[in-house]
């Protein structure tokens, strides 16, 4: 039998799920807030509170009307499972910019890091990455854990002791490792987390403890074959799965065919900055949609919802946002939202936003060069373009296209700066010849508007009154039959007498002109 894939699992555990859920909350809030279920005949129960209710004394499990009493002025919210899920399923999708392999585990998320590790530079700074990203997302309460199986990195995360925040303090990146970390943790969190929730009995907890056992080496020393028989042998298959004695295979998140994702907010938003905050999960959500699929964003549409009572008079505010080049990075899309933001008017609050795909092209990535490449600088120009474009307006910034005509005042035009380019058709001429195409002559940047008539004498033409020296033979450019404007051209490379080189030409038996001016 072939050895399995070695495996890096990290954990993600959001202490106060079903709050984070109901926001994005606004930065530094320190109201007391707790979420309530009902518990049937038992009535309503706290379900979760946050650091300023728990100072108060509210804890999960305690009586709403107690938990009031406690906490006269705290915000007391519904628990919404929907919301929740939602939360987890965006999540999902921004940790697709560091692994294809993530898992939705309610309430915890699970990222397979082993084949990452070389891509972002080691395993310090790929869980710095994604440390930042969750903060991106507006979720400062978080616990990570790191272990080489998935259900110990959820005891790790779910155990205060072991979990860390931000840069961690251990590493449990071997199965060593991860065997003497949860060793040490309490049996009933291995029941909670590992047990299907029908074998995890009272009956079954008191049996446990009346043998002794309080943590989770403790089961390892007793012989399994009569913990069987005493019904603890769903015990002992999690015990196995954390240890890595028992294969734990997981459902990977499927990110869905297209993006379309909707975020409703914990307050009304008068302002564009807490639009913009808002935006930002969406936009890790995107990013990691991106990478999953091997796509790269070229229009966006960012949609801002009124609040109820204005929707029967105002529509819904939609921005579009063209990329001049198709791009995946959140900080290339923030910046360029950004902009667009900056510029708007908002006709009354606005309580829910949703962010959705236009248009994307397949991006499978490039091998990183170590000296800039031509690459490199058209990301470099396009995210200028789109900065551009942004801040002044799409018809404001141009360039010039270059045409199929050899007539040198229809060679090119002006287009929007982020217009594709269409590739000339092949010609009768060209079609089927494998051979590359000449050269074509020296060309001045600039054009006169209108060719400059020039003075003669004895057939030669005059520039200021002084004879041009001709550096170059005749070109001649005979074309424009299709369009009804014939022309029939000898271009020279002309020397004036000020070291100055002219493009002329002169049509046969007619004088010469001047058409424009090398630099």
């Amino acid at each position: 039998m072939p050895a399995p894939l070695p495996a890096l699992w990290l954990c993600l555990h959001l202490p106060l799920l079903s709050l984070d859920a109901l926001g994005p909350w606004p930065p530094g809030v320190t109201l007391p807030a707790l979420t309530w279920e009902s518990d049937g005949a038992r009535g309503r129960r706290v379900h979760q509170a946050n650091a300023a209710a728990q100072a108060l004394g509210v804890r999960a499990g305690l009586r709403l009307g107690s938990a009031q009493g406690l906490a006269p002025h705290a915000l007391v919210l519904a628990r919404d499972v929907a919301r929740e899920a939602a939360l987890l399923d965006r999540l999902a999708l921004a940790l697709g910019q560091l692994s294809s392999h993530v898992v939705v585990d309610p309430p915890v998320l699970l990222v397979d890091l082993h084949a990452s590790l070389r891509l972002f530079g080691g395993l310090r700074a790929l869980l710095r990455r994604a440390d930042a990203l969750i903060a991106a997302c507006g979720l400062p309460q978080r616990r990570w854990g790191l272990a080489a199986t998935p259900l110990a990195a959820r005891l790790l995360a779910q155990s205060p002791a072991s979990a860390w925040a931000g840069a961690p303090r251990r590493r449990c990146t071997t199965l060593a490792s991860t065997r003497r970390l949860i060793a040490p943790l309490p049996l009933g969190q291995l029941a909670d987390q590992g047990v299907p929730a029908e074998w995890h009995t009272p009956a079954t907890d008191a049996m446990l403890i009346a043998l002794g056992l309080r943590r989770i080496d403790d089961l390892r020393r007793l012989p399994r074959a009569g913990l069987r028989r005493r019904g603890a042998g769903p015990w002992l298959d999690a015990l196995d799965r954390a240890w890595g004695d028992r294969p734990d295979p997981r459902v990977l998140h499927e990110p869905p065919e297209t993006f379309s994702l909707r975020l409703e907010l914990a307050g009304r938003a008068d302002g564009v900055a807490p639009i913009e905050a808002a935006a930002e999960p969406l936009l890790q959500a995107l990013c990691g949609w991106l990478h999953r699929r091997w796509q790269a964003a070229q229009g966006l549409r960012l949609s801002l919802h009124h609040e109820y009572s204005q929707r029967r008079h105002l529509a819904d505010l939609t921005l579009d946002l063209d990329l001049a080049r198709p791009s995946r990075d959140p900080q290339h899309l923030r910046t360029l939202l950004r902009e667009h933001l900056q510029r708007l008017e908002l006709a009354a609050p606005v309580d829910a936003i949703s962010l959705g795909l236009l248009r994307s092209v397949a991006d499978h990535g490039q091998p990183v060069a170590l000296w800039p490449d031509v690459r490199t600088q058209a990301l470099a120009h396009g995210s200028l373009i789109d900065r551009l474009q942004a801040r002044l307006g799409r018809g404001r910034v141009r360039r010039l296209q270059v045409q199929a005509d050899a007539r040198p005042e229809k060679a090119d035009r002006w287009v929007d700066a982020d217009q594709a380019d269409v590739p000339p058709a092949a010609t009768a001429a060209t079609a089927g010849h494998a051979t590359p195409p000449t050269p074509a002559p020296p060309r001045p940047t600039w054009l006169l508007p209108q060719p400059e008539l020039l003075a003669e004498q004895h057939d030669r033409p005059l520039h200021q009154g002084r004879p041009l020296r001709l550096l170059t033979r005749a070109e001649r450019i005979e074309t424009g039959w299709h369009d009804g404007a014939l022309v029939r051209r000898d271009y020279h490379v002309a020397l004036a007498a000020d070291g100055r080189l002219c493009w002329i030409y002169r049509e046969p038996g007619a004088r010469w002109f001047l058409h424009g001016l090398f630099g």
